[in-house]
């Protein structure tokens, strides 16, 4: 089996280059044949059901379909110098992630660095008794061909594979216009911490706008105890300042309701009033009595009151069975009993 494989390859070898690149290929696409000194000589074909048809040249192209523009496959002509290859090995836990991998590693292993090349790896062996992996690295400096590449762009076609001819064959590398994986992960690491930082701008701000939304809700829910306990407060001060506004009268005029009280308990029998008027302690008695005179006395008698004396003289009633009176007297609010 190793040796039809040997002998294939060596025929492969002795093969032109785009009956090569037609070989390796898969279904059908643009070839671009050409020379990276010379981008103005690249010559363009159609590989379909096993062949190659020439297109031209890249100024004189057909009309193509986009998806067949955006799939060119570049076969270069120049000497196998352009790519270079060397041996690697690489713990064997890399498998998993081979490009990411040796993509961190390629400032170590060669004089580039990522960002600088195009390469593409092939696993030669396997030692898993020291658990490493030995790889063949195929690398090609980005600016070695990026004339032909701008070529290519001018005339619309994208290059998404490049082969050479190599000692052992056709060395084929996969383009990646975008970042290499190292690069791409480091946008992704960058864009993570941005967005972290923007979460804890953003947090804080939301967690304060939460916590107001909450204080509103519980305002709002207080509002109506909070209107009436104010309202019932309210009543209170002005009930309070009533109570401390007829403190202060009956301090200053005394107590009417007590005077009144003890001038009623103070008259005799068959005695009324038709009138009473109290200020700053003296109470005027407007009435009837059978005998006005008796009540001077009985008012002078009573300790509740002092110096009661007539106010107008003494008057007979129409039907001459009482006296009219009108006596002043002064009322004791805190007197002996």
């Amino acid at each position: 089996m190793e040796l039809f494989r040997w002998y294939g390859a060596m025929i492969g070898s002795l093969l032109p280059a785009p009956v090569r690149a037609m070989m390796a290929g898969g279904g059908s696409g643009l070839v671009v044949t050409a020379d990276p000194a010379a981008p103005e000589r690249a010559v363009v074909a159609l590989r379909a059901r096993g062949g190659l048809r020439d297109l031209g040249t890249l100024g004189a192209l057909p009309t193509l379909s986009p998806a067949l523009r955006r799939a060119a496959t570049l076969v270069l002509t120049a000497p196998a110098r352009l790519i270079l290859t060397t041996t690697i090995t690489l713990p064997l836990a890399a498998e998993r992630h081979l490009a990411t991998a040796v993509a961190f590693e390629m400032d170590r292993l060669t004089p580039f660095d990522a960002a600088e090349i195009w390469f593409d790896t092939e696993i030669l062996r396997r030692d898993r008794a020291s658990g490493l992996l030995a790889l063949r690295l195929a690398i090609l400096p980005r600016h070695s061909v990026a004339p032909l590449l701008d070529a290519l762009a001018a005339a619309g076609l994208h290059a998404t594979r490049i082969e050479a001819p190599a000692s052992d064959g056709m060395t084929s590398l996969t383009l990646d216009h975008a970042a290499p994986p190292a690069r791409r992960l480091d946008r992704v690491l960058a864009a993570m911490c941005g967005l972290l930082a923007l979460a804890c701008l953003i947090i804080p701000l939301a967690r304060q706008q939460i916590d107001l939304a909450a204080l509103a809700a519980q305002r709002s829910a207080l509002a109506q105890p909070l209107h009436e306990a104010e309202a019932l407060r309210a009543r209170l001060v002005a009930a309070s300042d009533g109570a401390a506004t007829l403190a202060r009268e009956q301090a200053r005029e005394g107590d009417a309701l007590a005077a009144l009280a003890a001038i009623t308990t103070a008259l005799p029998d068959r005695s009324f009033l038709t009138d009473v008027s109290f200020r700053h302690g003296v109470a005027t008695l407007d009435g009837e009595s059978p005998n006005a005179a008796g009540l001077v006395a009985a008012l002078s008698a009573d300790h509740r009151f002092a110096d009661p004396a007539f106010a107008a003289p003494v008057t007979r009633a129409l039907n001459e069975r009482a006296d009219i009176f009108s006596i002043k007297v002064k009322v004791r609010q805190h007197g002996p009993r």
